[in-house]
């Protein structure tokens, strides 16, 4: 950003490491993300980028008064986070601010451009506003909604390169959507600029600037929280209906599930919403394995039948499909029910009868269930689990560490959350088989085979997207 350079921008900013990288990142993307845990110093950054894109958008383009936009959940956030900040940290010499509009407006030897600060309560009231770029504080305290609208205020006359900047922390009521684009990489079908997202994560331990005392605070926090906002760790945020979910536990890369494993089938049926269908497979010392994954809409019992049966090699025998017991429901009399469809679809197939069998809906017990296998436990200095995902199983992986407990049901999660892949499975571990009776030598050997997947997972896992 030539502008900024020749008025000595880097001289009085003076970047963290890490926000150098956020800031060099801006010239190769235009969605950035950056932060994932408290004290990296995400406010300062947003303000001073803020600023830098200014003057650069007036240097590249000769445009004075062009508006860029830093926004907050709420009036309290702004006045907090940034409006109290601004007449301490930004000289006199750069411009002047406006309390009356909130305002910061450049002095026109920087080209004039306001750095208008405004809050999220209501976006329709910026309707009718254009920002050259858009600054986000705390992206994952708004929902999705607000995104996609605030994508459609991002515009000026003459600007080609539009940016949308925002920090945050773990957690929120945007935490999953938020996950999913930056960290994730999983888009809607029809997002068009994928490869225009980056996410660069910075700790406490990033900030020099962070008093010793803030840090040992963040240290001292119960281990799901301080894992969120001192680690970064977006598989663990504040309400987090299973704490106990690690992916460098629970996640394993895909293998060849040994044809004398029991296998069965679990699902959960929905039409308009996702249904959720994962294979099983129980090894002989009590380990089950997710290994395959059906999610989809618009599905008849029929279509949803018929593509299990698809997915299913032939030499691969399951004993039982288990099924939430919504699909034994009939309309009518004369009407059949899903789980006799399903039934029905299959012996046309197949030639033989489907053992189908009604899932548990206990939901209180089948949680508990659930925590049983994801709870991590110490065998031969290896922390393992008893349920295990093949990492091709995405779906999943992104719902149920997602789930948020109920409000008023505290011992459930909050069902208005995507708890398809958690009701799917959960009525599998319900309705799992036990294990065949295996020798303490084939245990050992079972363990020692998933140490060594274990060991080449960690060696070949994914990191964060950093810039360099």
């Amino acid at each position: 950003m030539e502008e900024s350079e020749k008025v000595n921008f880097s001289d009085f900013v003076k970047w963290t490491p890490k926000q150098r990288e956020a800031d060099l990142a801006t010239k190769n993307y235009k969605y950035i993300l950056y932060g994932g845990a408290m004290g990296g110093g995400k406010s300062y950054w947003l303000r001073w980028e803020g600023i830098k894109l200014l003057m650069y958008y007036w240097g590249k383009y000769k445009l004075s008064g062009v508006m860029v936009g830093l926004f907050c959940e709420d009036y309290p956030a702004l006045k907090d986070r940034h409006l109290s900040k601004v007449k301490f940290e930004f000289p006199t010499w750069l411009g002047t601010y406006s309390a009356q509009d909130h305002n910061f407006i450049l002095s026109s030897d920087y080209g004039g451009g306001i750095l208008g600060f405004r809050n999220l309560d209501d976006v329709s009231k910026y309707q009718s506003s254009e920002f050259a770029a858009e600054l986000v504080d705390e992206l994952t305290k708004n929902d999705k909604e607000t995104f996609d609208f605030l994508r459609t205020r991002l515009r000026w006359p003459g600007i080609e390169d539009t940016k949308f900047l925002a920090g945050t922390n773990p957690g929120g009521i945007g935490h999953v959507w938020v996950k999913n684009m930056w960290i994730d990489k999983k888009f809607d079908d029809n997002e068009q600029e994928k490869d225009k997202f980056a996410f660069i994560q910075a700790k406490a331990a990033d900030n020099p600037h962070i008093a010793q005392s803030y840090y040992k605070s963040l240290e001292s926090l119960p281990e799901g929280l301080r894992k969120a906002f001192l680690e970064g760790d977006w598989d663990l945020f504040k309400g987090q209906f299973f704490g106990e979910w690690r992916r460098n536990i629970h996640v394993c890369k895909p293998f060849q599930i040994p044809s004398d494993w029991k296998k069965f089938v679990c699902g959960d049926y929905g039409f308009a919403k996702p249904a959720a269908v994962y294979w099983n497979a129980v090894s002989p010392d009590g380990v089950i394995y997710i290994y395959r994954e059906l999610y989809c809409i618009e599905h008849t019992f029929s279509d949803l039948a018929k593509k299990i049966i698809a997915m299913t090699p032939e030499s691969e025998e399951l004993k039982y499909w288990v099924f939430d017991p919504s699909i034994w429901s009939k309309k009518g009399e004369s009407e059949l029910s899903g789980a006799e469809i399903m039934q029905s679809v299959y012996r046309e197939i197949m030639k033989k009868s489907l053992m189908l069998l009604q899932g548990n809906n206990d939901r209180i017990n089948g949680a508990r269930v659930f925590r049983e296998y994801l709870k991590p436990y110490l065998q031969e200095e290896m922390i393992t689990a008893k349920l295990q995902v093949f990492e091709n199983c995405m779906e999943f992986i992104r719902t149920v560490p997602a789930l948020v407990y109920d409000a008023t049901k505290v011992e459930d999660c909050d069902t208005d959350g995507e708890d398809h892949s958690y009701d799917s499975e959960r009525y599998g571990l319900m309705s799992a088989p036990t294990p065949a009776i295996t020798s303490d030598k084939l245990k050992q050997k079972l363990f020692n085979e998933r140490m060594r997947r274990n060991k080449e997972r960690n060696k070949s896992k994914n990191k964060f997207f950093r810039m360099v």
